[in-house]
């Protein structure tokens, strides 16, 4: 029986339908819902009335990325959130959402109920990783569809006979539970805006919003990578303030749980080399939280990492990129290290060398809590929201 948090065990759930986020030539990001029932002899405090219903179901959303082959895009994306051209314009994601296709959502868990997912690696307790293999491409039915209550034709031209007569491994990661903010993060880009953050506004709204992200328990999947409990496969640096991992948007690094560690070195992935220290100190969400105290844990892990790097994967320290991003994906500080080549979240209006954050640091104490940060934000995005708010109230 598949396990509950296996790609295969959220396909087959009663009701489950799939709904396409993003998808393009390489990647497609889908979002998966199903309803569960709420056990009433736990706490349920925490639940929201639109979460429950009279009858004690809940809705439960996992994200599902997968790196596909060109084949499977008009499958995988023939039930799209929003409209192409909202997303061309720039809508407001609260906008214009499309009407559930769920024939098209059939199709898409017929076709992916057809593969096997071998897990990779997991961190936390809803980031899991697979590699996914052709099962019996025969068959012509399966869970899924029964459980959706619906049939798909199988015509020449039909999206899901095209995909499955091109059948193709690919890379999986799932998300599951998907907390709002990731789900957020996931949705079509519709458009972005150059935000100017002031203390105040930092003080006002942003802080507030960075610590009730931080007591939701949201960041519970950090503590068990930084408490060793979890990729500990992905390990590099273990030091008394920090740890050092291979970063999971390496998806070209070499299985961490089945490539010997000698084989590393030099490999041909490491021109997307992507490595991520993680702090083990409480506090510190972000760049604002720095302050001088900080400086000889930044310079140690910007020497341990750099050094762990030349020594596993033979990189020079010149060829890597050190980095700190403001807005940061989630807020526990950590510290990026990229190749050169790779130019992943290294763009200039949200990343901060980390050699230019300590010299800012040993000039002024509190550096970044008294200065203007500018950065770009996805709109529509709950941080993005808080903002416009702000600065709307500010003009009255």
């Amino acid at each position: 029986m598949a396990n509950k948090t296996n790609p295969l065990g959220i396909l087959s759930k009663e009701g489950c339908k799939v709904q396409s986020l993003t998808v393009s030539d390489q990647h497609a990001t889908l979002l998966l819902s199903h309803t569960v029932k709420v056990d009433t002899t736990e706490d349920t405090s925490d639940t929201t009335n639109d979460e429950r219903s009279d009858d004690e179901y809940k809705t439960v959303q996992s994200l599902l990325k997968l790196t596909v082959i060109p084949f499977h895009k008009p499958l995988l994306g023939s039930n799209p959130v929003f409209s192409s051209a909202d997303i061309e314009n720039g809508q407001p994601p609260e906008r214009n959402m499309l009407q559930h296709d769920a024939k098209a959502s059939t199709d898409i868990l017929v076709f992916l109920s057809k593969y096997k997912f071998k897990l990779k690696s997991e961190s936390g307790a809803e980031y899991s990783y697979y590699t996914a293999n052709p099962g019996d491409i025969r068959s012509t039915t399966s869970d899924a569809a029964a459980n959706n209550d619906s049939t798909s034709t199988t015509t020449e031209d039909n999206f899901l006979q095209f995909a499955i007569s091109n059948f193709g491994s690919f890379d999986v990661e799932l998300i599951s539970p998907a907390s709002a903010s990731q789900i957020a993060r996931a949705m079509p880009i519709m458009g972005h805006t150059l935000v100017h953050e002031t203390p105040a506004m930092y003080e006002t709204i942003v802080k507030p919003h960075i610590q009730i992200i931080v007591d939701s328990g949201s960041l519970d999947w950090i503590i068990n990578v930084i408490e060793l409990k979890k990729e500990t496969e992905r390990l590099l640096v273990d030091n008394e303030q920090f740890v050092i991992n291979v970063d999971t948007k390496w998806r070209s690094h070499p299985s961490p749980l089945n490539v010997p560690r000698k084989e590393w070195l030099n490999h041909p992935s490491v021109e997307d080399l992507y490595c991520l220290a993680i702090t083990k100190l409480k506090g510190i969400a972000s760049l604002r939280d720095l302050r001088s105290e900080h400086i000889p844990m930044l310079k140690a892990m910007n020497e341990e990492g750099l050094r762990a790097i030349k020594t596993i994967y033979g990189v020079e320290s010149d060829q890597i990129r050190v980095f700190v991003h403001y807005q940061p994906q989630f807020y526990h500080f950590h510290v990026h290290f990229t190749r050169l080549q790779n130019e992943v979240g290294s763009s200039c209006e949200r990343g901060h060398l980390l050699f230019d954050v300590l010299q800012n640091l040993e000039m002024d104490d509190e550096y970044y809590s008294k200065r203007t940060i500018v950065y770009k934000l996805k709109r529509g995005t709950p941080i993005h929201i808080l903002v416009e708010d702000y600065l709307n109230n500010a003009k009255e």
